[in-house]
């Protein structure tokens, strides 16, 4: 191993016990979770819960607690960048991982400490598998990261592309240069667009045209705005026992959500196609009246206006 590549696993391997040993927070979010499903969260039962290795339950929460979060990625983003790790560096620095004593705190949302703790080795190598640091990124889709993306954004964004963990095929390569190069990365929905983005990149975007699956995702989002829309009216006229009674259950995704998709894909195709589809609803005519019964021309002519 060269020398550079050692002295870039050394570091990473320190920065990673650091923010481990600087402890995990207990977010608004899981105090949530732990009051929905598990028991009141006042901190002497927290503490005393994090330090009972017997019961497994702890574990979760845990896991939830001690998480990578965005801003220790960005910062971490360039080393691992330039270290160019292999799984082998990987499996090397969970070995020195597993082999350090990380005592951490865990503290509450107002930054008070509630317990400090040794954490156990499973969550020190999901830590680490939540770095996916021996992922390696497609040079092209780099280098338009590079030449076009602003420079306090271009970690944020390949944490994204390192988070999401796509194996790029040569097509999906392509469409994210030209996502890359071609979108506004100043308007305030880019992140967001990158986000659906990946999500819809898989094994079968290399097979057709991406603006093709934009567009038909678009559709299956306006097709359930319109189940959405029409359950809406429907409950507006009957409460929500009757209509389950009649089998028609509630959509999935609320109207709001599946617009602001749609909006997002309208962005993704302007900006990288100039381009994109208007789904239009269904017309609705009031039915005409065919007055000519015995005249089977009058009735088409009737019908046809």
């Amino acid at each position: 191993m060269k020398p550079s590549t050692e002295h870039a696993r050394q570091v990473c391997l320190s920065r990673i016990v650091d923010a481990l040993t600087a402890g995990g927070v207990l977010t608004d979010d899981v105090l949530n979770f732990i009051d929905a499903s598990l028991f009141p969260p006042e901190p002497e039962a927290l503490a005393a819960f994090l330090t009972d290795d017997d019961n497994s339950e702890r574990d979760t929460l845990l896991d939830l607690i001690f998480y990578p979060d965005q801003a220790f990625q960005v910062d971490l983003e360039p080393l691992i960048e330039a270290g160019r790790f292999s799984p082998a560096d990987e499996k090397r620095i969970l070995t020195d991982l597993l082999d350090a004593d990380i005592d951490a705190s865990a503290r509450m949302p107002n930054g008070r400490d509630l317990v400090c703790l040794r954490l156990p080795d499973f969550i020190k190598k999901r830590y680490l598998d939540r770095l996916n640091i021996a992922w390696q990124p497609h040079p092209d889709v780099y280098a338009a990261i590079d030449n076009r993306v602003s420079a306090p954004l271009r970690p944020v964004v390949k944490v994204r592309l390192r988070n999401a963990g796509v194996r790029f095929e040569s097509d999906q390569a392509l469409f994210l240069g030209r996502y890359f190069t071609r979108m506004d990365d100043g308007h305030p929905d880019f992140l967001a667009c990158l986000e659906l983005v990946l999500a819809l990149l898989d094994d079968n975007s290399a097979a057709v045209s991406f603006y093709s699956q934009l567009v038909d995702y678009k559709r299956t989002c306006f097709r359930g705005l319109q189940q959405a829309r029409r359950f809406e009216s429907l409950l507006r006229r009957s409460n929500m026992e009757t209509l389950m009674l009649q089998g028609i259950r509630p959509p999935q995704e609320a109207p709001d959500e599946l617009v602001r998709r749609m909006t997002l894909i309208d962005r993704i195709c302007w900006g990288v196609y100039g381009r994109t589809e208007i789904m239009e609803p269904p017309m609705e005519e009031t039915l005409r009246e065919v007055t000519d019964l015995d005249s089977p021309a009058a009735a088409v002519r009737t019908l046809s206006r």
